[in-house]
């Protein structure tokens, strides 16, 4: 499990603890979003019930990518 935190404003720390599962999902999307794939199943990822918003979900979070490429 990895721990991610992200400050999205001043004043505002979120917290998510990303398990194996999610960390897959998360750069297989990446990756497929990378090399020009815009189909990404977001139905079908660990990520979907993990929302910020209505419209929005914590995949998309500012800053979530460079966290999720580091290792540990």
């Amino acid at each position: 499990m990895k721990k991610i935190k992200l400050f999205p404003a001043p004043h505002i720390e979120i917290r998510i603890s990303v398990s194996d599962e999610m960390e897959r999902d998360y750069l297989e999307c990446q990756r497929r979003f990378e090399s020009g794939d815009r189909d990404l199943q977001c139905g079908n990822c660990s990520w979907k019930d993990v929302k910020t918003s209505s419209y929005g979900g914590a995949c998309m979070l500012n800053g979530l990518e460079e966290q999720m490429k580091r290792r540990g």
